[in-house]
């Protein structure tokens, strides 16, 4: 308990008045001795004990009433995180005052120890109250200047309304009353929280007007308030003020969702943070609060039925919708709209509170590319920003298959790629090479393993292994890195498959097969997938529908031990597996232990072998480009997978002064253009490559390194030019590598005319050659491309980079993320990575969190927390928060209490005194009766 007027305790000496008057009074009363009054004293002995007690309760009403006039004029309060109960020091402040008007009353021994007792208490109170002004007070010393970051909670729930206005609004007016009413010499810095905080001001700034400026300017984002995010931007800000008092004071409402607090480790962080400063900053939050009652729906998903979308067949949309308030809410219909335009709507009606509902809408595209899929809701609810939901569904066209048959010589029935190319096909002719149409997305081509050529890779977004027995060198390090950077591989593990080949198919991810292969087993009774173990996101269609556990299979191959990564998709009722899965960078790869032929079973004639291939197929292609992204600062998306390459630069000519053509990521050297461009933007000839980054030797030793080049290449290796290569001297150099270390590689490639082809090889110190991996090659990790432009959700422009880095390319759109869809220009640029823009637009979908529209209060434990790693203070008012940065502190005041107390004292005063005198008024009402008799006189 600490006291806001401090000098007005001098008031307390008024205790005192009552104490003189009584010893004053004490003092004028003169005894007289008379002799006939000693009958009359003993007689009323009696009384005399109940009138000691009657003057100590008046003594003690008088002194405690001016005692609580004194106290409430000096304005007590309790400040926050008091360590001593207030409910402790006042009684006992109030109790030695009135022991210690009361102890002049008594007598004797009584009146020491009231007395003594008296001035304990009142001691204790004092030091009590002396220690809270030493170690509670000292938080709010002002110590010069200051400065402080204002973080402004501009998250979706802050747009609720409070009294006609909106949280957010309120929390900028206060911030702006903060700001001007502020000690001078105070320096601020702006920070706007959102999904993505941002720093509104680089610098701690003192011009009152440009920050009243910042504040004006601002806007609410939407999504969810990082907290936590907000409050490491707040502190780099600060770090970067002169003064050596910190602050940070954050205005948001009781939302929980944000601040990270099932996670103390991260609050550990920030405390480490702030230990690292000249003076540990104060945490002020001034909180909201939040609504008495909270009416919401919420969309909070959009689903579809395929992960593979295309023009061939309707799609089911499954659209969220959930009462997230605590109130029920009668809803208006749902729409769903593609593209701008509305193809479906649905009644809903009353939802209650937590209740669930999901609305399904079917819609055919007619059109491939990024299609803006967006269902919204007409409800008038708390909050309008979760009343909407958009998603960017990349349509696609065609899906290109490319199907290598290890057993092209069998019959059509034993053919290892022949059943699985006509389940995909719309009819044989399309496996001969006739194109599928837009009315079909699966579009299939065969080739036979002997025939197989890295061109023929290009183009296919999902590769099927149909009992290959193995894969050229090359071909096996081009196929390992298209799958990292996206592509699906299915490998199909017949009889003729070579476990030693798969089991030591290793690319810049690691193993490409799940699980590894082992020895073929056969039964003549045959096994069967066992639809109890289908685990797999692609096999839910079969597991209460189908006919795949009728199947009977005689020969399969056993796996071994799992790849870290992969999983069991399926077994067979015997245990062995069937089929097995796992990511490999940004592509899939999927293992079936069984040959899709007549060799190994029937499972080819059964109904539902043809949607498995189809399944499997599609799960392996994957979604492509994830247009839908989570919420971040400068929110991106991965172009491309590649874990591996060089920076390329592709110029127009050989002179390599002008400005490069092509900017991007080679995962290795190894192209054959032949007579063809290496890009529709390149020309056939006259061209020239630079390739740069760092090599990585995967052991210590020696390198020989060698090209096979069509026309020239030059290779230089930390710095140092190893030679030239030409079609006629194809040897480097020789270079001495250090396992896992990165060495500067630069490669400078010249075509003249005719043929063009380039693959850089090296020999390992054991001996053996290979085609360099691009698990060995890193690219530089800062390349950027001429700036696109970007309209955000706000309507506002922005700027985007195609960025090269480790993990390969990405589009970067520079500032915070906002809830909502982006539209990139990106023209031609991202034609190889996403076809078919509409008008050269590329669409992006930042997510909002549906955890916002949930209002969850933060409990007291969250309080706790947040007590523990940081000097939390929690400000009621702009008055409490000018009190802090005064100097001066604040808390809850008491002396309302204390002058109501007064109140109701002086009232039984009033009551008691006069009891008293009443009484003992009655008291002396006593008549003597002499008679009239003379009993002796004087000279008789």
């Amino acid at each position: 308990m600490l006291f806001l007027n401090p000098w007005l305790l001098a008031g307390l000496v008024g205790v005192s008045i009552p104490i003189i008057i009584h010893l004053v009074r004490q003092q004028a009363a003169k005894p007289i001795d008379w002799g006939a009054m000693r009958f009359l004293f003993d007689t009323l002995a009696i009384r005399r004990r109940r009138m000691q007690w009657e003057d100590l309760l008046l003594m003690a009403a008088r002194c405690l009433l001016l005692g609580l006039l004194a106290l409430a004029l000096a304005r007590p309060f309790v400040p926050p995180d008091s360590s001593v109960p207030w409910l402790f020091v006042l009684p006992a402040a109030l109790i030695g005052i009135a022991l210690l008007g009361g102890s002049f009353v008594l007598s004797g021994k009584p009146r020491w120890i009231t007395r003594i007792i008296s001035l304990l208490l009142l001691l204790a109170a004092g030091g009590l109250v002396f220690s809270e002004k030493i170690f509670n007070l000292k938080r709010f010393e002002a110590s010069g200047s200051r400065d402080v970051a204002l973080v402004i909670d501009g998250s979706s729930s802050m747009d609720l309304t409070r009294e006609g206005k909106s949280i957010f609004r309120q929390a900028v007016e206060e911030a702006k009353e903060v700001v001007k009413n502020a000690p001078r010499g105070t320096a601020f810095t702006i920070v706007l929280g959102g999904p993505t905080p941002e720093a509104k001001t680089s610098t701690p700034l003192t011009h009152r007007a440009d920050v009243l400026g910042v504040l004006d300017s601002l806007q609410p984002v939407g999504g969810t308030f990082r907290a936590h995010d907000a409050l490491g931007v707040a502190t780099l800000g600060l770090n970067e003020g002169s003064n050596t008092s910190k602050e940070i004071l954050v205005f948001t409402d009781d939302q929980r969702a944000g601040w990270r607090l099932e996670n103390p480790g991260a609050w550990q962080s920030l405390e480490n943070a702030w230990a690292g400063m000249p003076t540990r900053p104060k945490l002020l939050v001034r909180n909201f609060g939040k609504p008495a009652q909270f009416q919401n729906l919420a969309i909070s998903t959009i689903e579809t039925s395929r992960q593979v979308v295309g023009t061939d067949r309707e799609v089911l949309f499954r659209v969220s919708l959930e009462n997230t308030g605590s109130e029920a809410v009668t809803s208006g219909p749902v729409m769903l709209e593609i593209g701008g335009k509305k193809i479906g709507e649905q009644a809903i009606g009353l939802l209650v509170a937590g209740q669930k509902e999901t609305i399904e809408f079917r819609h055919r595209f007619t059109k491939p590319g990024p299609q803006i899929v967006e269902a919204r809701i007409a409800a008038k609810d708390d909050l309008a920003s979760d009343n909407r939901c958009e998603r960017v569904i990349n349509v696609r066209g065609t899906l290109p298959i490319l199907l290598v048959d290890g057993n092209p010589a069998g019959s059509f029935f034993e053919r290892a790629a022949g059943y699985s190319a006509l389940a995909l096909a719309p009819s044989a002719s399309v496996i001969n090479g006739r194109p599928v149409g837009e009315s079909f997305l699966m579009d299939p081509r065969v080739i036979a393993a002997p025939s197989l050529e890295e061109e023929d890779l290009d183009e296919a977004a999902v590769i099927v292994l149909a009992d290959v027995s193995r894969l050229p060198e090359r071909i096996a390090a081009k196929l390992a890195s298209k799958v990292s950077d996206g592509a699906g591989l299915l490998v199909i593990a017949g009889p003729r498959a070579e476990a030693a080949f798969y089991n030591a198919w290793n690319g810049v991810d690691g193993k490409l097969l799940p699980m590894a292969l082992g020895e073929e087993a056969t039964d003549m009774e045959g096994v069967s997938p066992a639809t109890s173990t289908f685990v797999h996101e692609a096999l839910g269609l079969f597991i209460k529908n189908g006919d795949l556990q009728s199947s009977h299979l005689k020969r399969w191959r056993k796996t071994g031990e799992t790849t870290p990564g992969g999983v069991q998709a399926a077994a067979f009722s015997n245990g062995d597996a069937f089929l097995a899965s796992r990511n490999y960078g940004n592509g899939r790869t999927l293992l079936a232990t069984c040959a899709f032929d007549t060799r190994s079973g029937n499972l080819p004639a059964r109904s539902s072998f043809v949607p498995l291939v189809h399944e499997l197929v599609t799960w392996a292609a994957g979604g492509g480009v994830n247009l839908n992204i989570e919420a971040s600062w400068s929110p991106s998306i991965a172009l491309n997978g590649v874990n591996g390459g060089l920076s390329a630069e592709y110029f127009r000519s050989r002179e390599s002064s002008r400005k490069p053509q092509i900017t991007r990521i080679d995962p290795a050297i190894q192209f054959n253009w032949g007579n063809e461009k290496p890009d529709k933007r390149m020309p056939q000839d006259n061209f020239a490559v630079h390739w740069q980054g760092s090599i990585v030797a995967p052991v210590s030793g020696d390198y020989l390194f060698d090209a096979e080049v069509d026309d020239r290449l030059e290779l230089s290796i930390a710095n140092r030019s190893l030679g030239k290569a030409q079609p006629w001297a194809k040897e480097l150099g020789r270079v001495t590598l250090e396992a896992g270390k990165p060495v500067p590689i630069k490669i400078d490639y010249e075509e003249d005319g005719g043929e063009a082809y380039v693959r850089l090889f090296w020999t390992l110190p054991s001996g053996a050659r290979q085609l360099v991996p691009s698990s060995a090659l890193l690219p530089l990790s800062s390349g950027e491309n001429e700036g696109l432009k970007v309209v955000d959700p706000l309507g506002l422009p922005r700027q985007a980079i195609i960025r090269s880095g480790r993990r390969g390319q990405e589009l970067v759109i520079n500032g915070s993320a906002i809830p909502g869809v982006y539209q990139v220009e990106a023209g031609e640029s991202l034609d190889d990575v996403v076809p078919d823009l509409t008008e050269g637009k590329l669409p992006i979908a930042v997510k909002r969190d549906a955890g916002e529209s949930r209002f969850e209060p933060m409990t007291n434990d969250d309080l706790t927390l947040i007590r523990k790693h940081a000097d939390f203070l929690q400000p009621k008012s702009v008055a409490d928060i000018l009190g802090v940065l005064q100097g001066k502190g604040f808390g809850r005041e008491i002396w309302k209490l204390l002058a109501i107390a007064a109140f109701v004292l002086f009232l039984l005063e009033s009551v008691l005194a006069r009891w008293v005198s009443r009484s003992r008024r009655t008291a002396e009402d006593v008549q003597v009766e002499f008679g009239e008799d003379v009993v002796w006189r004087a000279g008789s």
